[in-house]
């Protein structure tokens, strides 16, 4: 009897850890305090003064580059409404200039504009949402303000299947007053169950791609609500629920589509409880005995 009690103990304990590791609807219960990334001789650091266990309200980051041990410095403050969602993140650095950045949200909820100001007072750009009458995102506008020169993209999304969001981009310059040529380029997203992206793809004037991935079922720490509430596209920068272990890219002319390349990268995780504190990826060659190439190291510090 006694082993029965203490079995039933351990279950409500691990029950109640994942409870606290994950939020109702999927995201991350904590946020990490500090996240380093190392790619070649580069190195970032990412330092968070946090509000509660999910929301910063203040970010440090620096870039070292080489062997100087002086790095590059810029800062985002946050500030969110009485509703936890973030209203304005503001970036600055040494230099005499900063950024606020804008979210404006509809009665949903849904995030329906982001302004750029520059030095606190111009408008400089402007993201415009909009939305299927689902919820489903359908159209990002990305344009600078009142006609300025600059780059004018315009994202459409469409939904062939449930789990399939294909992707069409079309982006022009503005110079001097006069728009330039126009260039398209498009994606075809493959999601699971969880939100992941599993799937990606897309095709340029010369080859063919399909990347896909593989995930575990551990959590990702920065998929976090004041970052997907501000990127209802997040999917595309491949910030999902779980966390990558192995993509694979295979790649083929479109002109020879016999000559086909396949491209591998490992993900090596380490863990503590659900959570990553360190991703190593490698890239790993067709040959086997060849040794795996380190292309870069995450670490996260909760």
């Amino acid at each position: 009897m006694k082993k029965i009690f203490l079995a039933l103990m351990a279950t409500a304990t691990f029950v109640a850890c994942n409870k606290e590791d994950k939020d109702e609807d999927g995201t991350s219960a904590k946020f990490p305090k500090e996240i380093t990334t190392i790619v070649g001789t580069e190195r970032t650091v990412i330092k968070y003064e946090m509000q509660d266990a999910t929301r910063p309200k203040k970010e440090t980051r620096i870039t070292y580059r080489g062997n100087s041990s002086y790095g590059d410095e810029t800062y985002h403050d946050y500030d969110y409404d009485s509703s936890g969602r973030l209203q304005r993140r503001t970036y600055y650095s040494k230099e005499p200039y900063f950024h606020n950045y804008i979210y404006t949200y509809r009665a949903d909820g849904k995030l329906e504009k982001e302004e750029t100001i520059a030095l606190g007072t111009t408008l400089y750009a402007t993201k415009v949402y909009e939305y299927r009458a689902d919820g489903r995102l359908v159209k990002k506008e990305d344009k600078p303000a009142n006609n300025n020169d600059g780059n004018y993209i315009t994202t459409t999304f469409d939904y062939p299947s449930t789990n399939v969001v294909r992707i069409t981009k079309n982006t022009y310059v503005r110079k001097d007053g006069k728009n330039g040529d126009d260039t398209n380029e498009w994606h075809s997203y493959t999601l699971d169950a969880k939100g992941n992206v599993v799937k990606d793809e897309y095709t340029t004037t010369t080859h063919s791609y399909e990347v896909t991935y593989e995930y575990d079922a551990k959590i990702n720490p920065e998929y976090v609500n004041f970052i997907i509430q501000t990127t209802p596209d997040h999917f595309v920068t491949l910030l999902t629920p779980n966390n990558i272990i192995k993509k694979t890219v295979v790649t083929a002319e479109l002109n020879k589509p016999e000559n086909v390349t396949k491209t591998v990268y490992r993900y090596d995780i380490q863990y503590d409880g659900d959570y990553p504190i360190r991703i190593k990826v490698y890239s790993v060659p067709k040959d086997e005995k060849a040794p795996q190439v380190l292309i870069s190291t995450t670490e996260y510090s909760y």
